[in-house]
């Protein structure tokens, strides 16, 4: 008896499918959702994933035995399998999205190593391709770069294997960050941001072929430029940042845009000396952190406006309400850096300074190597590390590979 006339007969089996139906629609719900409201398409999701696990228990129990003949019922159950575990795979993995664009890497690795047996089972070789690229992007953000590069270069091999060029772009920009943020050596530096600029323009040139996704594009020119900017091109880095930052602003990703515009802010300030467009970047992140409601972005672009010497008395009071007191969700500002130009700028208030671990000098730090006092967020001194003391007075750049991939690490004076 063919399947469908089976269903007819079988009100069990019509129930059973219904639910399946069900759990489809809810993944697709949540796949929709997934960048736009991250929050309901995890809702869905979990509802989805708890209720195919629960069916896939079911019908395992309907499982023939070797040599046994299969039922009917065993029949139209197991062919249930193949669209429950498609459904299950699907929803664990757009969960492990979810918790790693929100900021939780562990338990995403989790849930993608929850989904890679499914996929497995289904021979969805592009579903486990995005697990395991996940998993190499959570190690990446969790600091643990030697594993990311060792997960993502297998995968790197297997997109270029499988002609899978946008898996190829994924997997060059995430070799190309954790090259650049490996700590810095004088014995292997070179060799790692040759190695991070090689995959950035690897990335460029395939986002190149698709004029379709210029966010993708935009994010790529970005790392070139921080490539650049960690190997002195600085002229070369500025190029980059600019296309990067239009490229982005087409694509509508509001929050690259908004980080590349404070990178491309620190370029400004730190290697080139032009404060006007370090203000007018600081002003443009600063217009799309209120707009993102994202606090701490606030402080960090009011910061690139008074680093550059031409923020307003009112943008100065801003920054110390925001950082002191915590207005607009700012919080206690303990683990935020800032750089005071004029001791004008916050004279006398010590409170402000320790909890921001500021320093004050009148120009730009890198002409005051080894003569002002180090200091690392939350006020920590570094003043005793005379070695590194040592080491920044020889090669002032060094503080930019101290800094880079890691704002909150940032030495000031």
């Amino acid at each position: 008896m063919e399947l469908s006339e089976l269903y007819k007969t079988n009100v069990n089996a019509r129930l059973l499918r219904d639910k399946v139906d069900d759990i489809i629609e809810l993944v697709n719900e949540g796949n929709e959702l997934l960048y736009s409201s991250p929050g309901s398409a995890s809702a869905k999701l979990k509802l989805a994933s708890s209720t195919a696990s629960k069916i896939l228990s079911q019908i395992d129990k309907f499982k023939p035995k070797r040599g046994e003949p299969v039922t009917p019922e065993q029949q139209l159950t197991m062919s249930l399998f193949v669209d429950v575990s498609g459904a299950l795979s699907q929803a664990l993995t757009s969960l492990g999205t979810i918790k790693e664009m929100t900021g939780s890497p562990r338990e995403a690795i989790l849930l993608y190593q929850g989904a890679l047996p499914q996929c497995e089972v289904m021979n969805d070789v592009q579903g486990a391709f995005t697990c395991r690229v996940g998993i190499g992007n959570c190690h990446k953000a969790l600091g643990e770069f030697e594993r990311a590069i060792q997960i993502l270069k297998l995968e790197h091999e297997t997109a270029r294997a499988n002609k899978d060029e946008i898996g190829l772009a994924i997997c060059c920009n995430g070799l190309s960050k954790c090259y650049t943020s490996l700590p810095f050596s004088p014995s292997t530096s070179t060799f790692n941001l040759n190695a991070a600029l090689s995959y950035a323009l690897e990335d460029v040139a395939i986002c190149r072929k698709d004029d379709d996704y210029p966010a993708q594009l935009g994010s790529a020119l970005i790392q070139v430029g921080a490539c650049h900017r960690l190997l002195f091109d600085f002229d070369l880095a500025r190029q980059c940042y600019e296309e990067g930052i239009e490229m982005l602003k087409a694509g509508d990703d509001f929050s690259a845009e908004l980080m590349a515009a404070l990178e491309f802010s620190e370029l400004c300030l730190a290697d080139v000396g032009d404060c006007e467009k370090a203000y007018e970047l600081g002003q443009r992140g600063l217009k799309i952190a209120e707009r993102l409601k994202d606090s701490s972005n606030i402080i960090e672009s009011l910061n690139c406006c008074l680093r550059s010497k031409l923020c307003s008395k009112e943008e100065k009071l801003r920054l110390k309400g925001l950082v002191t007191v915590g207005e607009e969700g700012g919080g206690g500002g303990g683990n935020t850096c800032l750089i005071c130009h004029e001791k004008l700028d916050f004279e006398g208030d010590d409170v402000f300074l320790s909890k921001c671990g500021c320093s004050y000098h009148e120009s730009c730090f890198l002409e005051h190597v080894g003569k002002d006092q180090l200091f690392c967020p939350g006020g920590e001194s570094c003043k005793g590390d005379s070695d590194l003391r040592k080491r920044v007075k020889g090669d002032p750049q060094i503080l930019l590979r101290l800094a880079e991939g890691d704002r909150q690490k940032m030495y000031y004076f």
